[in-house]
Formats: C-alpha cells, structure tokens, sequence
C-alpha cells in the first residue's frame, strides 16, 4: 500500500504481536472533539475519558486511535514511560491524555495506518485496518469530523452536534452520555 506510512520506530516484535491480536469489538478513536471539547486551549478532559472507559467496560471493546495524534503515540507503545506519565502536568496534551488512560486503566490497542491521501482520508484509514481483521464482528467510530464516511456512517457516533442556544445556533463538542449509550448499542448490537 504506496498511500500509507508505517510506523517502522516499533520494533518488529511490537509490530508483529500488533497484527496478530484478535479483535472482537473495536472503538475508532478521535482525539480532537471527542476527548476534549475546543474549550482550554483544548486539553483532553478527564470525564471524556471516564466517559470513554464506561463504553469498554460495558462492551469490552478494543481502542483503536484514528486520530491524527496517533502520530505521536508509537513511541509511548515501544517503551514504558507510566513513572514519566504519572507525573505529568497539563502542559503536554498528549501525555495527559496517557495520564488519563492509566488512571482509568485503560489501554490503547493500536492504531490505524496513516493516509497520505488528504482530509477524506480517515474513513480509507479505517476501511483498510479493518480488512486483515476478520475476527470483528463489531466496531464504532468516535469522531466529530463529517468526513465521506459512506458506508461506515452507520458505525459512526458524531460527537460535533448544533443546539439552539438563545435563538442562535451552537456548536457543542465532545463525548457526552447520549453518545455513550449509542456506542455502547452499536458495539453489543452486533457483538
């Protein structure tokens, strides 16, 4: 696959383990509008997470990060930095973000190969992780961008919603219950 990058700073045990796991129920995560809201200078927020580990505790779902943070997430994949994470202020979102899995013990299971091919790319990204894994009978998609979803929109729990607010229309981010309960009945409808 020419339009792909690998992540080739894993090492080839990492990678190997990776491609055999057998996933069952699987959560597409987006960082940006699902973690975070937009509101101080978009820090991942703590009940988003909470929010995150209701649906894998009520599904025993895989996290899969097909957000553009995955990026940045191979390095914490190769090496253990938990003591490094622990202590960490707000100031680094991403390992804040890290933070917050630990202390819900949670655990990121992989991510989706990376898409040369431009802003419509993330639903190619996802399409094409889920083609060597014919063990999932189920998956969801958490994101607030309205990309050319065609197909897997039906798997798909847009956390980007306008609301009324005082006769003008808002726009309102992030992972809430409403969005909680439609992923935790997406994964077990079909799992």
């Amino acid at each position: 696959m020419e339009n792909y990058i690998d992540f080739p700073m894993l090492d080839k045990t990492v990678r190997e383990n990776y491609k055999k796991q057998q996933y069952q129920k699987v959560i597409f995560l987006d960082i940006d509008g699902v973690m975070h809201d937009y509101t101080d200078n978009n820090i991942v927020q703590e009940e988003r997470v909470a929010r995150l580990k209701q649906i894998v505790d009520a599904t025993g779902a895989d996290i899969i990060l097909s957000s553009s943070w995955r990026m940045g997430y191979p390095e914490f994949l190769k090496a253990n930095h938990l003591e490094e994470v622990i202590s960490i202020s707000e100031s680094d979102n991403l390992k804040l973000f890290h933070k917050y899995l630990y202390q819900y013990d949670l655990k990121l299971s992989g991510f989706t190969p990376y898409s040369l091919l431009g802003e419509n790319g993330r639903p190619l990204e996802i399409r094409s992780w889920l083609l060597d894994k014919p063990c999932v009978k189920s998956f969801v998609i958490l994101d607030d961008d309205d990309f050319n979803w065609q197909w897997l929109r039906y798997f798909l729990v847009q956390t980007r919603r306008t609301v009324m607010m005082e006769e003008e229309p808002k726009v309102i981010y992030g992972l809430d219950d409403s969005h909680v309960m439609r992923a935790i009945s997406i994964l077990n409808y079909f799992g």
